[in-house]
């Protein structure tokens, strides 16, 4: 009987995960992946719009293209955040707990911000675009990860 009840779980959870990893790759993974271009494409746009209603010199384009990034990082990581919130609510009760076990909520801007400064130091420009990449990256294993997880857990990490 014990192992009828265990056939039946590990089914269960394995059609789970399936429908949970379509869910996660149409919703998630394609949505963001489309933001690192997308980005470049409107920081251009904006900048050249600004460029042609005003005459500025080119540390003030500097300053303008740097403010332009900020606000686009910015909207990549509450893109990212919002989509993750949005998937959670679709996917199943065991994906749900899986997604809360690896990673409880997203990381706020500050804190990206802040892991980023000491790679990038100065370059702030690279620190935006890197932010902005790296909104756009869904972890492509998160069953790897759990593994890796779990076995931190059990001390075989």
């Amino acid at each position: 009987m014990f192992g009828y009840l265990l056939a039946a779980t590990v089914m269960y959870v394995g059609y789970s995960i399936y429908g949970d990893q379509q869910i996660r790759d149409e919703h998630y993974t394609k949505p963001l992946s489309n933001m690192p271009p997308n980005a470049r494409d409107l920081a251009d746009q904006m900048l050249s719009a600004e460029i042609n209603s005003h005459e500025l010199s080119d540390q003030e384009v500097a300053k303008v293209r740097l403010a332009i990034l900020e606000i686009l990082s910015q909207g990549a990581v509450a893109q990212r955040n919002h989509e993750m919130a949005v998937v959670r609510e679709q996917i199943s009760y065991f994906g749900g707990l899986l997604s809360w076990f690896l990673k409880q909520k997203g990381l706020s801007y500050e804190q990206i911000t802040e892991k980023y400064r000491v790679e990038f130091g100065e370059d702030v420009q690279g620190r935006h675009l890197e932010i902005i990449a790296s909104a756009s990256r869904a972890n492509p294993s998160v069953f790897q990860k759990l593994a890796h997880k779990l076995a931190g857990l059990a001390g075989y990490a």
